[in-house]
């Protein structure tokens, strides 16, 4: 059972969640999933449960903040709909099929669940420290069609595996690949993770846990750990979208190492341990 502390506590950390969501466009997960984490596991959640609880309550999580992050890009004048829908729509079944695997069994344990997690963030990491010092181009405009399928099919193997909702892979991608400026890249990435994380609600939303934590849980959804986050989200994505947009790129691009890298080093520690 949780404290008065205990929501506080979550509506804080949830407000900085929401903060990196618009901020660097990738969904908050980062954030949601230690979170989610640790009090999933206080109220009862263990091993192979305790990571389908966690995708499934970031993800929902993850709804509110794609959407209002994606919304102020939209009245800021910096929305990007069919390179959105062109890169949403493949990823979303490729991740629905993935999530449906991932239930239907007990091999994707908490162990695999942060190898295949710090795995992916070490390798996103390494590249964006690594890359060359890109040249003085001109933005492109528009990528080609398989570009953002594949691109999209990959970040919904990517969503179901580690309940990020995709932005962390995505906006790499179409910094360093399709050559997008990144405060366009985080708003293509805003609109496609809510997409995203919508589609993996309902199907989570639809069945059964096997282990009910609390009487305000709906499948895998448990609302008084959800809630707090996504008032938070509701209150500071925003805020976050909005300095993003006053932000110079090379800040914005350490901000995006600086998280990846803390979060990387949580789940090293918990594997070694």
């Amino acid at each position: 059972m949780l404290q008065y502390t205990d929501y506080i506590l979550i509506f804080v950390l949830g407000s900085i969640g929401g903060f990196v969501s618009g901020f660097l466009g990738v969904g908050g997960g980062i954030i949601f999933i230690p979170i989610l984490d640790y009090y999933l596991f206080k109220m009862g959640l263990r091993n192979d449960l305790l990571v389908k609880g966690i995708l499934a309550n970031s993800l929902f999580t993850v709804i509110f903040s794609g959407l209002i992050a994606s919304y102020t890009q939209y009245k800021l004048g910096n929305f990007f709909l069919k390179e959105i829908l062109k890169t949403a729509i493949p990823g979303i079944i490729t991740a629905l099929v993935l999530t449906h695997f991932i239930k239907s069994d007990e091999w994707y344990s908490k162990t695999v669940f942060n190898i295949v997690f710090a795995s992916v963030l070490l390798i996103i990491v390494l590249l964006m420290i690594f890359k060359k010092k890109p040249q003085i181009v001109p933005e492109r405009k528009e990528g080609k069609t398989y570009q953002y399928s594949l691109t999209g099919m990959l970040a919904g193997v990517f969503t179901a595996f580690t309940g990020l909702g995709g932005g962390v892979l995505l906006t790499p991608i179409f910094t360093d690949i399709l050559k997008h400026d990144i405060r366009k890249a985080s708003s293509i990435s805003n609109g496609i993770i809510p997409l995203f994380a919508i589609a993996i609600a309902i199907h989570n939303l639809a069945g059964s846990a096997p282990v009910l934590v609390s009487e305000w849980q709906i499948g895998y959804i448990v609302f008084p750990v959800v809630i707090p986050m996504i008032l938070a989200t509701l209150v500071f994505a925003p805020i976050g979208v909005r300095t993003s947009q006053k932000t110079k790129s090379h800040i914005i691009h350490a901000v995006f190492i600086s998280f990846v890298s803390v979060v990387f080093i949580k789940l090293l520690y918990e594997i070694i341990n």
